[in-house]
């Protein structure tokens, strides 16, 4: 069982493989730069017919069109085995990129070692892109997938959220710095198998780091919530949803009275909230909210990011949960909301959130 579920949970990540991408043999010619091959550089136009994006927000600089040509060009690239998805991943990263799979920081290598085993035995396809938030160097997306087990033909639908941060290579374009794919869960031991020893020393001390987290009382939310990956929150309007996220963060960690009163002013009263495999309402928020904050104890801790661009935000955080028994753990969660409204009265008319308790 643990086998399926690190295989299923890591095969969701984009940087997949691209159908009619072609596997090329780059020993052919010692001229031949696989990141300027036109077949990983379609304009982003055509790409935008084949993969819509569902809810689009803008790119301004050029470093923002080239990460979102790439993201595409990558959406573009599928399915054709590992020796593919490894032939673009020469595209897409640098043999210094970091990923996080699950909450597991993995090196390139660890990474296309548990590629390889993941698409040895699932077949993916990509489904609807939702968001690509991008801003500076950072995108957050959300987009379907389909997974079909190789063996049985059982096929489950994969929702993927992820947060890159990007580093302009010049001529080779746009490439991962460092990623950070799907929410800590059941797959995390599995994956912890693919790191050296030293490295999951320093993997157990990232996670006792944040688990030992004291928030500082403190009214400045800012202080008491410090974002480790900022990026340019730019306008009034950007800035007052900004605020609104880290006072929604800080009321959840009041407890479930002061949440559920706060919930009738943060959501729209025909809110669609998203979590994990549930569609609620303000009740429903409130009734999961409750189970979370009393039965789980969980509080938001960390922030890593919060990009903001037109109405959308998406957010990447860190939460600890104790339990009575004396279980204590630390997840990640990944956030997408969408405000609406004046700018004196936003609320959120639509969220999406995955995470793990």
């Amino acid at each position: 069982m643990e086998k399926k579920i690190l295989l299923i949970s890591m095969a969701g990540l984009y940087m997949a493989i691209a159908v009619g991408c072609g596997f090329r043999n780059k020993a052919e010619s010692s001229e031949y730069v696989i990141e300027t091959d036109p077949v990983y550089n379609i304009e982003t136009a055509t790409l935008l017919e084949k993969f819509p994006i569902t809810y689009p927000t803008p790119t301004s600089t050029r470093e923002e069109k080239g990460i979102r040509n790439r993201m595409l060009n990558g959406f573009n690239c599928w399915n054709e085995g590992f020796d593919a998805w490894k032939n673009w991943g020469d595209v897409l990263y640098s043999p210094e990129s970091i990923y996080n799979v699950n909450g597991v920081r993995m090196t390139l290598e660890e990474y296309q070692q548990s590629m390889n085993i993941t698409l040895a035995r699932t077949d993916i396809q990509m489904g609807d892109f939702d968001n690509m938030i991008i801003s500076g160097n950072w995108t957050a997306n959300r987009y379907q997938t389909t997974h079909r087990n190789r063996q049985t033909s059982d096929v489950s639908p994969v929702p993927v959220t992820e947060f890159v941060r990007f580093k302009d290579f010049g001529d080779r374009g746009m490439k991962v710095d460092e990623g950070w794919g799907g929410t800590k869960g059941g797959s995390y031991d599995g994956l912890m198998s693919f790191l050296s020893e030293e490295e999951k020393v320093s993997q157990k001390k990232l996670m006792d780091e944040i688990m030992a987290i004291k928030l500082p009382e403190t009214e400045d939310l800012e202080e008491k919530y410090p974002v480790l990956y900022p990026t340019e929150i730019k306008g009034d309007r950007a800035k007052r949803m900004r605020s609104l996220i880290l006072q929604d963060l800080d009321n959840w960690n009041q407890g479930t009275e002061k949440y559920s009163k706060w919930v009738d002013s943060f959501f729209s009263e025909n809110v669609s909230y998203e979590y994990n495999d549930e569609v609620l309402g303000r009740n429903g928020i409130k009734a999961k909210a409750r189970t979370l904050i009393e039965e789980k104890t969980l509080k938001r801790v960390k922030v890593y990011n919060i990009l903001v661009s037109e109405d959308w935000a998406a957010v990447h955080s860190w939460h600890v949960v104790s339990g009575q028994d004396g279980f204590k753990d630390v997840f990640n969660s990944m956030a997408f909301y969408h405000f609406t409204g004046e700018d004196s009265s936003l609320v959120v008319d639509k969220c999406c959130i995955k995470e793990n308790s």
